[in-house]
């Protein structure tokens, strides 16, 4: 399957992603360029008008403009399909997606779920997708993450309550009045497999630096280099691993240090894209020496905030709160310490 490679730091990238498509095609790789809309700066320096559907705009690079309108209508017949094998009577299918507004947060949703088509068709080796933001983008890279946090915690509450035990016999006669085949053949473990599979897909997909990887852009200013540096520890956040850092105006010798163990490029002067950089892990966990050890460029001390609920941990950090569940030895057990000496956080039971 494809690779998907991001982009974080810097508003003025068109040149950047042109740049790398072009590094990507003069290797013989297909390549697709996932943009939003509008993108008029994209679209001038490829010298074409973007549409929703993929177009050839060179040889071995692709491009194509996200509309969320038009992704919700190919989600929803897909979403219909999945009901219709599952549910006796559907809910949904008189429901059509060409009436459909785009509710708040469904872009990033849309959007994920576009990327994953794409990086399943055999005919492109690259996607190179130019957010419209860097918060979406990193929003939506950790939807996996999140998701599968609140699927667990909630399912956990949810069998300890009162409620579930009122609810529970009566759910064998309810789901076999509505889902197709009867309760007998249990067909709803078909559907939460399937989501559980989902989930697990979308967090392998983002730990793996050869499926997925951001790069940082700026130029060498001190407020952009802080900005990307501020950038780079939120992507620890949902564990995307950054490759690497391209300069729009600067020399890589001045900001080689504050980027550190980070390759410095050029729009100029790329880096290999080929090569998978060692980086430290957003996350390691030291059983043996009872401690977690997080990355976390680019950050404060006053910017980081831990507490500790339930069976684990939640770290806010670049506005966005990371959820750690526990080794079950150490659930319910305090913290004995906690120090924040920027890049790392190191948490200790």
């Amino acid at each position: 399957m494809a690779r998907i490679i991001t982009w974080l730091g810097s508003s003025e990238r068109a040149a950047v992603v042109v740049a790398v498509a072009r590094w990507f095609a003069q290797r013989q790789r297909q390549v697709l360029i996932v943009t939003y809309c509008p993108n008029p700066t994209l679209e001038a320096a490829l010298g074409v008008t973007l549409t929703p559907e993929p177009q050839t705009v060179s040889p071995g690079i692709h491009a194509v403009q996200l509309q969320s309108v038009v992704l919700l209508e190919q989600f929803w017949e897909e979403l219909k399909a999945l009901e219709a094998r599952y549910l006796r009577f559907p809910f949904f299918r008189d429901v059509y997606g060409q009436e459909l507004g785009v509710l708040p947060g469904l872009d990033s949703l849309l959007t994920l779920n576009a990327l994953r088509v794409y990086r399943q068709d055999a005919q492109y080796d690259v996607i190179l997708y130019d957010g419209a933001s860097d918060r979406e983008t990193l929003r939506m890279i950790g939807m996996p993450l999140l998701a599968d946090w609140y699927y667990r915690r909630l399912s956990q509450v949810f069998a300890a309550s009162e409620l579930s035990r009122n609810v529970a016999p009566l759910l064998g006669p309810l789901l076999g009045a509505v889902l197709a085949g009867g309760w007998e053949q249990q067909p709803w473990d078909q559907p939460q497999a399937w989501l559980e599979d989902l989930l697990r897909q979308g967090q392998a997909l983002v730990r793996n630096p050869q499926a997925l990887t951001a790069y940082l852009v700026t130029d060498a200013q001190p407020a952009a280099v802080q900005l990307a540096r501020w950038w780079w520890g939120s992507a620890q956040q949902v564990e995307v691993q950054v490759q690497g850092v391209l300069l729009t105006a600067g020399s890589p010798a001045a900001v080689a240090a504050a980027f550190a163990p980070l390759p410095v490029g050029t729009v100029t002067d790329l880096l290999d894209f080929d090569q998978v950089v060692p980086v430290p892990p957003p996350l390691v966990v030291d059983q043996a020496a009872r401690r977690i050890q997080l990355f976390l460029p680019g950050f404060q001390k006053s910017q980081v905030k831990l507490t500790q609920y339930g069976p684990g941990l939640t770290v806010e950090a670049g506005d966005q709160r990371r959820h750690i569940t526990l080794p079950p030895e150490w659930q319910g057990q305090g913290i004995t310490s906690a120090r924040f000496q920027e890049p790392y956080l190191t948490i200790t039971f």
